[in-house]
């Protein structure tokens, strides 16, 4: 029987996450390689800065700024850094990409349901109860210093628990309100094709990577174990809900003008991206 609060064991625990945080690091940066058109067509301005794109952009960047982080505090170099406030700041990016993640799923469906007024209020308090689930823990964790580097931070476990329970919840309401308010779209209609083959997917994907850390979490191993899944499910829930976010940029104008005549919804999160070999030359909408 394994003695899980052991410090040798802790240690062995410890050492895993460091070397999982690293593998994390390299499968993200290669993904974000293979996935900068919608950053460059922004930056080179040949695509006019919209309000959905901010929390697929904003995300990434935490997201991989935060893996940055967590690799460098778990290595030996970070010994003689103040460990608790580079701690709180890759707190708040790592959980900030899981809200712009989050957001990427709710933002369809906001826009969809912008003619009642009291489910875009749901939404909106949803949308804040998620974000202070995420930002709680800011203020309450202390850092277990192990193998000569900032080692990890310590959460309790329940709150851990709590924001991927509420996560999976909020991203099957996202689902859910999509799915309802498109349910008169003709099933030829592109986007509709688009949700039903990736969308659900994405999103059932999402949902099941945060499966695994939760019961974790909940099992309260050690402070080790309890955070060891949790880097592999962000990782796993950012590139799935960019994911969808690139899949309905992808649509032709054509389809996102039957999409508006048919339910009256501007998707303004719609354009034209070009690929690598015709970036020069690719007029965009």
């Amino acid at each position: 029987m394994v003695n899980w609060t052991d410090f040798d064991v802790i240690s062995e625990c410890s050492s895993i996450v460091e070397h999982t945080n690293f593998i994390c690091l390299g499968l993200y940066m290669w993904e974000y390689a293979g996935s900068w058109q919608v950053e460059l067509a922004l930056i080179c301005r040949r695509i006019p800065p919209r309000w959905p794109l901010l929390p697929y952009t904003a995300g990434r960047i935490l997201l991989l700024t935060s893996m940055i982080m967590i690799c460098w505090l778990s290595s030996p170099n970070s010994e003689n850094a103040d460990c608790h406030s580079a701690f709180l700041a890759f707190c708040f990016a790592a959980n900030a990409s899981i809200g712009c993640s989050s957001l990427n799923l709710m933002l369809r469906p906001f826009i969809i349901w912008r003619a009642f007024k009291s489910i875009r209020i749901f939404l909106v308090l949803a949308t804040i109860g998620h974000w202070f689930f995420l930002l709680r823990v800011m203020v309450d964790f202390y850092v277990m210093k192990v193998n000569g580097s900032c080692g990890f931070m310590v959460i309790d476990h329940t709150d851990m628990t709590t924001i991927f329970v509420y996560t999976m919840g909020y991203d099957l309401l996202a689902l859910t309100l999509t799915i309802v308010g498109l349910r008169n779209t003709p099933s030829s209609n592109a986007m509709w094709k688009i949700l039903r083959k990736q969308g659900i997917t994405y999103v059932l994907v999402t949902c099941l990577a945060n499966i695994v850390p939760t019961v974790v979490a909940a099992m309260n191993l050690n402070p080790a174990m309890n955070v060891i899944f949790a880097m592999p499910a962000t990782v796993v829930s950012t590139i799935a809900s960019s994911r969808i976010v690139v899949t309905f940029l992808g649509l032709q104008p054509s389809d996102s003008e039957e999409e508006t005549s048919s339910r009256d919804v501007p998707l303004t999160t719609m354009l034209t991206l070009p690929t690598s070999s015709s970036m020069n030359g690719q007029d965009f909408v």
